[in-house]
């Protein structure tokens, strides 16, 4: 409640403490903007899908909350996006939106200010938020946008491959990413930055250079998007070391991920990618007791306690491992009893010989799925299997 509280003074206080309402429009770029001109206030894009769960909950932590609306009205114009109906106005096109949610913020006429992904890191939400609109606020009363994003959309600048994905109408082949990359003259394009951010996996000698010319990506593209593309390449460093079980390589990677990431985030990554080592060698026991030690450390949360324990669950034959994964879920679903963490606690329990128990928290967790209108029909057959 507490944190609540404080990030609502945040956006009160970017907002000079007034209320007006808040003007939301649907999927209408070309309204959003004039609407944005009249009122002489800055365009919100908030990119969504139907099915992002944290989409919806950015949704009803900022829109539908009257208190938080009403300030951001006051500075604001909001355009809320589907990103997978993008065939008429082509801003997942332009602004390459491949995770969800992500929110730009825009002048009236269509310059660049502000990239957020996601709910915006490891505060809460509000507060991420209105961060955000009150670092857009301050650069464009100072002039200040993304110099490298034209104002203007042509979607013909872009590889039909490209335009194809992103209006879902076809996948990508990788020749297509292999020409592109062959035949590409200006790697610091609005066009070159868009490709290695959608699709990464770039060919070293990119990955190269643009790691070598990372200041200059961040003056020209902001730091949102180049703390992006670092993310992507340190990931596809782990995973390339992780599927060769290559502990060289992998020592890279933890080197490259120290040098290039903050160390929050470099940390992080260390721990989630260790933790894939582990199970990449079938060392379970060591991955159960990296788990646990991070649990003790609180550097994991119960998404990436579910994820190990799912993981014990489909693939560990150990018993003495799934008994400790158990044991984890256990503790996790005493604090946060929901429909996801309960299936995988009662699939542990089963595997672990506690059929009985399986059954009684596997009812429960069908019981939870269905009050909050989730799909249970998987767990129910599991169910009827344990009976």
């Amino acid at each position: 409640m507490k944190s609540i509280l404080i990030a609502a003074m945040i956006l009160a206080a970017c907002t000079a403490h007034a209320q007006q309402a808040l003007t939301v429009i649907a999927q209408d770029y070309e309204l959003a903007r004039r609407t944005a001109q009249q009122e002489q206030k800055l365009l919100i894009v908030d990119f969504y899908t139907t099915w992002c769960i944290p989409c919806k909950m950015l949704d009803d932590a900022i829109f539908k909350n009257d208190s938080i609306a009403g300030r951001i009205g006051k500075d604001f114009v909001v355009l809320r996006y589907d990103a997978e109906k993008d065939s008429l106005h082509h801003l997942s096109l332009k602004h390459h939106v491949c995770s969800y949610p992500t929110t730009i913020v825009l002048t009236p006429e269509g310059r660049l200010i502000h990239k957020m992904f996601g709910t915006g890191g490891a505060k809460p939400l509000v507060e991420n938020y209105a961060s955000l609109l009150e670092e857009s606020i301050r650069l464009h009363r100072q002039g200040k946008y993304i110099e490298g994003v034209s104002p203007a959309i042509d979607p013909g600048i872009y590889p039909l491959y490209y335009q194809n994905y992103v209006r879902r109408v076809a996948d990508i082949k990788p020749r297509d990413l292999d020409s592109f990359w062959a035949n590409n003259t200006d790697l610091q394009s609005e066009v070159s930055l868009a490709i290695l951010a959608y699709f990464g996996n770039a060919p070293k000698p990119v990955t190269d250079y643009f790691v070598q010319h990372k200041p200059v990506y961040e003056q020209r593209f902001g730091k949102a998007d180049v703390a992006f593309i670092m993310e992507r390449i340190t990931s596809e460093k782990f995973d390339a070391a992780i599927a060769a079980q290559d502990e060289a390589r992998y020592k890279a990677a933890v080197k490259f991920a120290k040098k290039q990431l903050p160390p929050g985030d470099a940390g992080r990554y260390i721990n989630m990618y260790s933790l894939e080592m582990h199970i990449a060698k079938g060392a379970w026991g060591e991955a159960a007791g990296l788990v646990e030690e991070q649990v003790r450390r609180k550097t994991i949360g119960e998404k990436g306690i579910n994820y190990f324990c799912w993981t014990v669950y489909e693939q560990c034959n150990e018993q003495k491992v799934v008994g400790r994964a158990v044991h984890l879920m256990k503790n996790v679903t005493d604090a946060n009893p929901s429909f996801a963490l309960l299936d995988t606690y009662a699939r542990l329990l089963f595997k672990n010989g506690n059929r009985r128990e399986a059954i009684t928290v596997m009812q429960q967790a069908i019981a939870s799925g269905k009050a909050n209108g989730e799909d249970t029909s998987e767990s129910e057959e599991v169910l009827s299997r344990f009976q």
